[in-house]
């Protein structure tokens, strides 16, 4: 059978009618190849990614809006996740795709706040030139603590990952990575 199918394979390729229709000799059509196709300056490419960059920053803030009305529009909230003078931080469709799920054994302390154990989404954000990474319960912004980017991937097998270790009796670490970004945080817990 083996035979077959080899001998089938080489009488294929070496076939000159096969052959034939597209020979591989023919460049004829490669001058034109490109016609039709403009080509765009650096200022041009500046141009649209600028414009791309505003209409995302008016969503973001159409969305602060929404979210600040919705919470009652300047008073407090009783959940702290949504107090429209602190920061707001409502996740948008894209980054629920883009976030990934962590367990948390532990309450994690961030800055003065506890976070109670639990599932949570976690994002990286980019800004100021740190890296941050923000967590999420539900579409609630629960916390951010900043992170170290890096070029490690940490031996996992995904682009995209988010991973919780014990680090020493006192902090766990916290590895994040992602098409944009890998990072790196050591936080404070309590069992």
């Amino acid at each position: 059978m083996k035979q077959v199918l080899i001998s089938f394979l080489v009488l294929l390729i070496f076939n000159p009618l096969a052959l034939a229709e597209g020979s591989l000799e023919d460049f004829s059509n490669i001058d034109r190849a490109w016609d039709g196709q403009e080509a765009i300056t650096n200022e041009q490419f500046e141009e649209a990614i600028d414009t791309l960059e505003a209409n995302k920053k008016k969503k973001e803030a159409k969305q602060r809006k929404k979210l600040i009305k919705k919470v009652g529009g300047g008073g407090t909230s009783l959940h702290p996740g949504l107090d429209p003078s602190g920061e707001i931080k409502p996740m948008s469709d894209i980054d629920k795709e883009e976030a990934r799920i962590l367990n948390v054994p532990v309450h994690l302390i961030i800055g003065d706040k506890k976070l109670d154990k639990g599932f949570y989404r976690i994002l990286a954000e980019r800004k100021d030139n740190k890296i941050y990474l923000l967590f999420y319960q539900s579409q609630f912004f629960k916390g951010k603590v900043q992170a170290y980017e890096t070029d490690d991937d940490f031996g996992e097998e995904t682009i995209d990952f988010v991973k919780l270790s014990p680090y020493n009796q006192n902090f766990v670490q916290v590895v994040y990575g992602s098409l944009d970004v890998n990072a790196y945080a050591y936080i404070k817990f309590e069992e």
